[in-house]
């Protein structure tokens, strides 16, 4: 009789212990799967609305504000945007090249002052940036150079605003002095971020200019680029050489990566995952070697008996190994079943975190999607098969010291 159809064999003698083992490597696996695909889908979630919405892939911007942790005021921005736009659009890299300019200002609600912030872009511009169209529930997306404006549907809500209302604000502009403007109101947005649907607006580039007195001016360029987020230090790089080579000074083409600290503040979440994978081993890894050493235990006369028809040590070892291990890849293959399902089934439909984090002014969406995967699949089948094997070690080197004759006569 092989040692694999003698292990089978006994898993299936002591079907409660069997089952207890496989459920505490089902329950590990299935966590674990479900917990590598929602850290890959919410960091990869958390960068994709970074780029869409604040950073692009590559940003050019003054060489003043690399290194700022807030935005320059509005007299430090760029200067011959148009030019700019030129040669940066030259580059076949280059997909999408949208100037922006952000500004704060204090709205005049029912209840007193609401801060906001206002963004002035270029609709046409910004397709695969900020898809304005798409999170429009109400009215449309402003002209290119119309005096119009898009708003927050709960910024909208405060201000007792609706679609075909004026809205009049007044901003500081590039010179320190005051510039007043009135705005129709074509279209609410929902974006999913809190952080927009509070305090955001959108209005067309050219009229913002004008009442910013920011002519031919924008804070940023914000672009997108062929090869998407992993193409962009390189590609940063190539259009850094053409800004130099066209004759501008003291302006950077910085890649989303190098864009303040949310690249750093996001990344090590992956290696959260990796540490929390191992205390799940570890937890299931105990009960495992109790359920296991129990078995052995219980089964001392029957391995005394084993030991005295010749049976060595490492055949005892390989014996209580090979159990384990079977229990462990049906432990495995159930918990692979449980956890991608899961991941797959929040996948389509999204969790929705829009209570936890509506108060913080991050450029995230609040509703999380798993991202199940193959390399998911890996990392969970590795922590079941390693929790088997490591789990049978010392159970097995326990039954192999049994001396037969000691064994035979224990009760």
């Amino acid at each position: 009789m092989s040692i694999t159809h003698l292990a089978f064999r006994n898993t299936r003698r002591r079907p409660g212990r069997s089952l207890l083992t496989t459920l505490a490597i089902a329950l590990a696996v299935a966590a674990a799967t479900f917990m590598d695909a929602y850290v890959e889908g919410a960091v990869n979630g958390f960068f994709e609305s970074y780029v869409r919405i604040e950073a692009g892939h590559v940003k050019i911007m003054p060489e003043a504000a690399v290194d700022r942790v807030r935005m320059l005021s509005l007299d430090q921005g760029l200067t011959g945007v148009d030019s700019l736009l030129h040669v940066i659009e030259s580059i076949p890299a280059v997909k999408q090249a949208s100037p922006r300019i952000r500004f704060g200002v204090l709205l005049d609600g029912p209840d007193g002052a609401i801060p906001a912030y206002g963004t002035a872009v270029t609709p046409s511009r910004e397709r695969g940036l900020i898809e304005l169209d798409d999170w429009v529930s109400e009215g449309r997306v402003p002209a290119d150079d119309a005096d119009e404006l898009l708003i927050g549907y709960e910024l909208a809500k405060k201000l007792e605003l609706n679609v075909g209302d004026e809205l009049f604000f007044v901003a500081s502009t590039s010179y320190g002095g005051l510039g007043p403007g009135v705005y129709t109101v074509t279209g609410t947005f929902r974006s999913g971020i809190s952080q927009l649907d509070r305090r955001a607006f959108y209005v067309p580039l050219a009229p913002a200019q004008y009442q910013l007195a920011m002519e031919d001016r924008a804070l940023n360029i914000t672009l997108m680029i062929d090869g998407g987020m992993e193409a962009a230090i390189p590609v940063a790089a190539q259009i850094q050489q053409a800004i130099d080579e066209a004759g501008f000074e003291h302006i950077k083409a910085v890649p989303w990566q190098q864009q303040g600290s949310m690249y750093e503040m996001m990344a090590p979440a992956r290696v959260f995952t990796v540490v929390l994978m191992g205390l799940l081993g570890i937890i299931a890894l105990v009960t495992v070697v109790n359920t296991v050493l129990m078995s052995v235990m219980e089964r001392t006369r029957e391995i005394g008996a084993l030991r005295a028809m010749g049976f060595d040590r490492r055949t005892v070892i390989r014996l209580v190994m090979t159990e384990s291990a079977l229990v462990g890849v049906v432990g495995t293959i159930l918990g692979l079943i449980i956890g991608m399902a899961v991941s797959i089934w929040l996948g389509r439909v999204g969790i929705d975190f829009s209570e936890i984090v509506k108060t913080m002014d991050l450029p995230m969406n609040t509703v999380f999607y798993p991202e199940p995967s193959l390399v998911t699949a890996i990392k969970a089948s590795l922590l079941g098969l390693v929790i088997a094997v490591l789990a049978a070690w010392y159970p097995a080197r326990v039954a192999a010291r049994l001396e037969p004759a000691k064994a035979l006569r224990s009760v």
